[in-house]
């Protein structure tokens, strides 16, 4: 009998495996932390970056389940849920229309489409602005 009780753990304190368990976690985490890291800071540096990427991803989805790509400099044409649609620049904005209008990146100054193999390429620019070249999908 321990101080008078039977069955009573000690409680005080770490034991090795909890140490060792507790630093394999942070060892999982470590990659994870920088990835994120590395994305906020490029947030930071240009918040264009972040709602353009999300806007592109928005995209990607709409070109995923759309058919028959008609690819020019200037607009990339398909065929989404039975509906023929542009993909194009107006008015600085890079839109897609059909009887609606959805627009995706805003205050672009320039927009060329290319089609290399079976992948669609967008390349913009905004003002004052590196271009940047982004896919957009397989077709």
């Amino acid at each position: 009998m321990r101080n008078g009780r039977t069955g009573q753990r000690r409680t005080r304190g770490y034991i090795i495996e909890q140490l060792l368990i507790s630093l394999a976690i942070c060892a999982f985490l470590i990659p994870v932390a920088s990835a994120l890291l590395a994305v906020l800071v490029q947030v930071l540096q240009s918040p264009l970056y972040s709602q353009d990427e999300a806007a592109l991803a928005q995209l990607r989805h709409v070109i995923a389940v759309s058919d028959d790509f008609e690819c020019t400099a200037s607009e990339i044409r398909m065929l989404h849920h039975g509906e023929t649609q542009r993909l194009h620049m107006v008015n600085g904005n890079l839109v897609l229309t059909s009887p609606g209008t959805q627009i995706f990146v805003t205050g672009l100054a320039s927009v060329f489409f290319s089609k290399e193999g079976d992948l669609l390429y967008v390349t913009y620019a905004h003002p004052e602005k590196e271009p940047v070249r982004r896919c957009l999908g397989h077709i």
